[in-house]
């Protein structure tokens, strides 16, 4: 668990397209004009085979715990970002209930003003559980919230 600190890093050996995260870190020795012997680095970059290198939070504490073993280490760290941006990590219960307000709901390509639940599915899981934060505003005459 990450939260008590009980995760580490592992060397792994995989094949291409193998990883169950979408993130790899790599300890390598770079040899230059400055260091022919070569000095350490910590390379982390997205992996594209996995979900198209999108961040979620398995990637976050790939990416961390990589970051904090080379600030361990007094070594570089360098990170090639090549992803297809953020997934959220919700549970299925709140992404279910997730709905959108488009600019133009005839034309949703159109792009969308926010997301927002219905009342009764704040009252659920906002107000009760606090397991949603978001603020009360009107859409089509309907109180709603937005997330």
């Amino acid at each position: 668990d990450y939260a008590d600190g009980s995760l580490e890093l592992v060397e792994a050996q995989r094949k291409a397209g193998k990883n169950d995260v979408g993130m790899v870190a790599w300890l390598m020795t770079l040899k230059t004009v400055e260091y022919p012997n070569g000095r350490q680095v910590v390379l982390i970059a997205n992996d594209i085979t996995h979900k198209a290198g999108s961040f979620g939070t398995r990637e976050d504490v790939v990416f961390k715990l990589a970051s904090e073993f080379a600030r361990a280490r007094r070594i570089p760290r360098l990170y090639i970002a090549a992803n297809s941006g953020a997934r959220i990590g919700l549970a299925e219960g709140i992404k279910k209930v997730f709905k959108v307000a488009f600019k133009d709901p005839s034309s949703p390509e159109s792009g969308a003003d926010f997301l927002y639940v219905n009342k009764s599915d704040y009252e659920r899981l906002g107000v009760s559980r606090k397991d949603l934060i978001a603020e009360a505003t009107t859409l089509n005459g309907e109180e709603v919230f937005k997330i």
